[in-house]
C-alpha cells in the first residue's frame, strides 16, 4: 500500500475525521448512512433505463454517452489502482467503520467515479441536464455517506470527481461511436420490445 506525502496524509486524515460518524452515531443517522452509501447507488441506472425504454431518440443516445462515460470511468480507476494502492480508513485503523466492505484499494472510489460520470455525462450533453444535475446532488450524498460510514477518504472522492471530469469529456469525443453502437443497438430493441412499443407502453 502506498501512501500520499505527509502534509498530505494529515490533510486526508483531518478532514475524515471531521466526517466520520461518531462512536455513539444514532441508528437513525446510520440508516441514512447506509442508504446513501450503498442504496441509493441503484438510482442512476434506473434514471438511465428510465430513459432508454420510455424517452425519445436523443435521451436514448445520451443513455449510450452516460453508458460510456460510466465505463471509461472503471478503466480509468482499474488502471489507477494497479499503480496506485492506498488503505481504506479501517485498514489503519483509526476510525468509526459502520460498513462491511472488503480491505482492498481505497483510491479512488469507485462508486463516486460512476455517479458522477454518469452525472457530468448527462449535465454535458444538455438532453437530459436537470436530470444529471439531481443526481449529481445524490452523488455528493453518496461521497458523505462513504466517508461518514467510514469506507473511503475525501480525497478518494475528490480523485474521482477528476475521474469522472475526464471520463465525461472523453465520451463526448466519441459521437460517431455513439451513433454506430445507437444505429446497431435500437433496431434489437425495437424488435425485441415490439409488443410493448406498439401498445405505446414504451419507446
Amino acid at each position: 500500500m502506498t501512501t500520499f506525502s505527509p502534509a498530505l496524509e494529515q490533510l486526508n486524515v483531518y478532514l475524515f475525521q471531521l466526517i466520520n460518524a461518531p462512536a455513539a452515531v444514532s441508528a437513525g443517522m446510520l440508516r441514512v448512512g447506509t442508504f446513501f452509501a450503498s442504496d441509493a447507488v441503484a438510482l442512476f441506472p434506473l434514471v438511465l433505463l428510465f430513459n432508454w425504454f420510455w424517452r425519445g431518440e436523443e435521451q436514448k443516445k445520451a443513455v449510450l454517452y452516460a453508458t460510456l462515460s460510466m465505463l471509461l470511468a472503471l478503466a480509468i480507476n482499474i488502471a489507477l489502482g494497479m499503480i496506485w494502492q492506498h488503505p481504506r480508513p479501517f485498514m489503519i485503523p483509526l476510525v468509526q467503520n459502520f460498513l462491511y466492505h472488503a480491505a482492498n484499494n481505497s483510491f479512488p472510489s469507485d462508486h463516486m467515479s460512476l455517479a458522477c460520470a454518469i452525472s457530468f455525462s448527462l449535465i454535458a450533453r444538455g438532453t437530459l441536464r436537470r436530470q444529471g444535475l439531481a443526481l449529481f446532488a445524490l452523488s455528493v450524498m453518496v461521497a458523505w455517506a462513504r466517508v461518514y460510514m467510514g469506507v473511503h477518504f475525501p480525497l478518494d472522492m475528490m480523485a474521482s470527481l477528476g475521474v469522472a471530469l475526464v471520463s465525461a469529456a472523453l465520451s463526448l469525443r466519441c459521437a460517431r461511436a455513439i451513433n454506430t453502437v445507437y444505429a446497431f443497438v435500437y433496431p434489437l430493441y425495437h424488435a425485441l420490445f415490439a409488443a410493448g412499443i406498439r401498445k405505446g407502453m414504451m419507446k
